[in-house]
């Protein structure tokens, strides 16, 4: 993926190696629990992500908005 930011006089192009948030999320935290590196995402913060990503799916199925009480 480019960014091309424009400007009066000049173009700059941006490259953005595209990469899924989720799967990020997922291999630092295997990577954690292999050779002991920092997690970038708390435990509580992955679990409240899964939960907001099955309620999206939840409601998308439903047609209805789903409600959630996270910590």
């Amino acid at each position: 993926q480019e960014i091309i930011i424009e400007k009066e006089k000049e173009s700059q192009t941006i490259k953005n190696e595209k990469q899924e948030p989720l799967m990020l999320e997922i291999q630092n935290f295997l990577d954690s629990i292999m050779d002991k590196t920092k997690q970038i995402v708390k435990s509580q913060e992955a679990v409240n992500v899964t939960k907001i990503a099955e309620a999206a799916l939840l409601s998308s199925q439903k047609g209805t908005p789903i409600y959630l009480d996270l910590k």
